[in-house]
């Protein structure tokens, strides 16, 4: 498994937080931060000290991605049925996470970042490609990564042309509360992670499933296990509504996004400046 590539984060505790403190010359762990490790940034892992309601804004993010053949593409550039789904955080300026290098031997100085991106994903044997067939028999493991913005635009954009699109997530109600339910969104993501961590810890991975068990299911049960103004009940969705071809719309009925929203905001591809190849 490309477990040494591909893993869930693991969020530490005090005493595991500490140490890495103590290895970056900061202070100890303060009351509502979270230390996470393996966050993936620049091909490598990295312990991330997140501070309490640093999340300034949410972009469900949608990855078309070469579904090989030019017919299949003219299909694809209508209806995004090879597409993948994560979620990415933006940090308030003064809030960015904290990396701090992962192995004890590496004595990188600590960076900010202002971006993590939440992504779920079949987990295969290295080299070897996905397969929409192979993923509906519990050929793959799942985990829940979480990646720097700079890793997806070097993977996705850079490397592999992809284009993604982003959907910036409505926040209803009060705006006193938006950043709290932000920093929920966030905390659930991570305790999310967390549970696949345990799971490859006690070798009994939960298993991917391209129809019901995906990166768009899991990508929006971030949102859906806030219940505070969801207005569609997963038991009563079918399952084309979790494919990609309907992603768009799965947000559009929860109010998550607005009905406008793939053009009112620019892709990541305009953002970084690297056209999509395919």
């Amino acid at each position: 498994m490309r477990l040494q590539e591909m893993r869930p984060i693991h969020i530490l505790s005090k005493e595991e937080a500490e140490s890495y403190a103590l290895k970056a010359n900061l202070p100890p762990p303060a009351p509502g931060e979270v230390w996470v490790a393996n966050i993936r940034h620049n091909n490598k892992f990295w312990v991330a000290k997140l501070t309490d309601e640093s999340v300034e804004d949410i972009l469900f993010q949608v990855e078309r991605f070469d579904p090989k053949g030019p017919l299949l593409a003219r299909i694809n550039s209508r209806t995004w049925f090879a597409a993948h789904a994560q979620v990415r955080f933006k940090f308030k300026k003064g809030k960015e996470a904290l990396l701090i290098p992962q192995l004890n031997n590496d004595d990188t100085p600590a960076i900010k970042l202002s971006n993590l991106v939440v992504s779920s994903e079949a987990i295969r044997r290295k080299n070897e490609d996905f397969d929409p067939r192979e993923g509906n028999q519990d050929t793959y493991a799942l985990a829940k990564r979480v990646l720097s913005l700079e890793q997806v635009t070097q993977d996705s954009v850079k490397k592999l042309g992809h284009e993604i699109a982003q959907f910036p997530i409505r926040i209803p109600g009060n705006k006193a509360t938006h950043d709290r339910k932000r920093q929920n969104y966030l905390i659930n993501a991570l305790n999310r992670s967390e549970k696949d961590y345990q799971t490859y810890a006690a070798h009994k991975p939960k298993m991917y499933n391209t129809f019901d068990c995906n990166c768009i299911s899991d990508a929006i049960d971030i949102f859906d296990d806030i219940t505070d103004y969801r207005s569609v009940s997963r038991s009563e969705e079918e399952i084309p509504e979790l494919l990609p071809g309907r992603i768009v719309k799965s947000l559009e009925r929860r109010g998550l996004i607005f009905s406008t929203s793939r053009q009112a905001y620019p892709t990541l591809n305009q953002e970084v400046g690297i056209p999509w190849r395919f």
